[in-house]
């Protein structure tokens, strides 16, 4: 029997293994992104879409390429392997959002540096707050891949997240999975200390800045891409091929699966992870809103990402006083949601808010502009950009949650996720079929929401600054 701490240990590992992989792989395609001139757009949608998907998706796609039996260690690497797939593109996404600008690494070689020196004494400093906060995001939801772990781990690998979910859904044991959910919270302490000992911050993601690329970047972009490439066309394959094509597969999202297999149909599951993605934003906008005008950043914001799905499902049952069978109260699932989506939308908008300047607003006031006509003439064009970012991203987080629903949602009230995972875990192609299917749906989706976002006209926080010194002072 796995002791607690084994669990814990392994736990760590991977997280750290994973989030440190990305960091040092990440930084060269993020400097490669940033030095693109043409379809920097797209690149950058596909390099982010699978930090997008949820994990037990990513997994879920991964599972054909493996062996039929493996030992600890391959399961282990497997893991790594889809955590670098799904988070790879997020730290070069932050990477060349910070990107130092061209003309400033320019300077320093003409006064004698080399590139190496460049990078090494001009750019890695400034970039390296944003590249540590987007790191300790890394390791926290690596330590919390509920989904990804139970579809790839298939058992070899156990994680404090497994354990949680054995302990109180298996063993209906409550109090043993309380006390797994305080190792996690003490692991997710420790990653929070050691990043605000590296000085972590958050910085956007949607900088446009044109810096110098990278050789080493472009071949892991031409890796990372033919990746991407290989698990969604194995996935656009067997839609087409399993269960009489696409459009037998996509008619049968109607149905409840072979032999009756779900409770619900997956159209019916889609509109529960609807109905709960609304009603997780209407709780989460107000408070991310607020939360992102405060001069100082908080970590104590963002620790909700470090205290699982899972363990927040946990806490949900506990408090509401329900066992999962007799559990009814459909609000449960988007107000769990809620919590740790607001770190999410946190993370994306406020350093946009942070980076405009206060003067042009306290010009506005005393001009006599109410705080609502400020935030239409002046804040809303020049956050609109992250604004729909952070609710795209946020909602995306939401429909494809898992560990959560695992606990919250049952019967008729089960998301979509949920319904996946039931048919991808039952023999049969009709299953196997409406899954991938489904699959494929979200993928599409993802990508036309980050694509969409990307190509959005680009707003210069500049032009904000020079406006409100034009203001006359008072």
């Amino acid at each position: 029997m796995t002791t607690s701490l084994e669990l814990f240990t392994t736990t760590a590992l991977l997280a750290l293994v994973s989030a440190l992989a990305s960091a040092v792989i990440g930084y060269p395609l993020g400097n490669w992104v940033a030095g693109l001139s043409r379809f920097r757009s797209l690149v950058s949608s596909l390099l982010l879409l699978p930090f997008l998907l949820p994990s037990f998706l990513v997994g879920l796609v991964m599972l054909p390429f493996q062996g039929a039996e493996l030992t600890f260690a391959e399961a282990f690497l497997w893991i790594v392997v889809a955590h670098l797939v799904m988070n790879l593109g997020f730290i070069a996404r932050v990477v060349s959002a910070s990107a130092v600008p061209l003309e400033q690494l320019e300077a320093a070689q003409l006064d004698g540096a080399s590139r190496w020196q460049s990078r090494l004494l001009v750019e890695i400093p400034q970039q390296l707050p944003g590249i540590v906060a987007a790191t300790l995001l890394v390791a926290l939801y690596s330590a919390t891949s509920y989904g990804l772990v139970l579809t790839l781990g298939r058992g070899r690998v156990e994680t404090l997240e497994t354990e949680i979910a054995q302990l109180a859904l298996r063993d209906l044991n409550l109090e043993g999975a309380t006390l797994v959910a305080l190792l996690q919270t003490a692991l997710t302490v420790i990653f929070f200390l050691l990043a605000r000992r590296l000085g972590a911050s958050p910085s956007t993601l949607f900088g446009e800045t044109r810096s110098e690329g990278s050789r080493i970047g472009a071949a892991v972009a031409i890796l990372y891409l033919t990746v991407i490439a290989v698990l969604i066309g194995n996935v656009v394959q067997k839609v087409l091929t399993l269960n009489g094509g696409l459009f037998e597969n996509l008619s049968n999202l109607a149905t409840r699966g072979s032999r009756e297999v779900l409770n619900l149909t997956i159209l019916e599951a889609a509109a529960n992870s609807v109905r709960n993605l609304l009603v997780c934003l209407l709780i989460s906008l107000p408070i991310i809103w607020f939360a992102s005008n405060l001069k100082r950043y908080n970590l104590l914001i963002i620790i909700p990402i470090g205290i699982s799905p899972v363990v927040i499902g946990l806490l949900f049952l506990i408090g509401s006083g329900y066992l999962p069978g007799s559990l009814g109260n459909w609000w449960l699932v988007p107000l769990a949601q809620s919590i740790f989506v607001i770190p999410l939308g946190y993370q994306i908008l406020r350093p946009a808010r942070q980076a405009i300047n206060p003067e042009m607003l306290e010009a506005a006031q005393l001009d006599g502009a109410t705080r609502l006509r400020s935030f239409v003439a002046i804040e809303a064009p020049v956050l609109s950009r992250p604004i729909a970012a952070a609710i795209s991203f946020m909602s995306l987080a939401s429909l494809g949650e898992f560990g959560a629903a695992s606990f919250l949602a049952y019967g008729s009230q089960a998301t979509l996720p949920l319904a996946m995972f039931r048919l991808a875990s039952r023999p049969g192609e009709e299953n196997l079929g409406m899954a991938l299917t489904a699959a494929l749906l979200l993928i599409v989706l993802a990508f036309v929401v980050v694509y969409f976002i990307s190509r959005e006209p680009k707003l210069d926080l500049e032009l904000g600054h020079r406006h409100a010194q034009d203001q006359p002072k008072a």
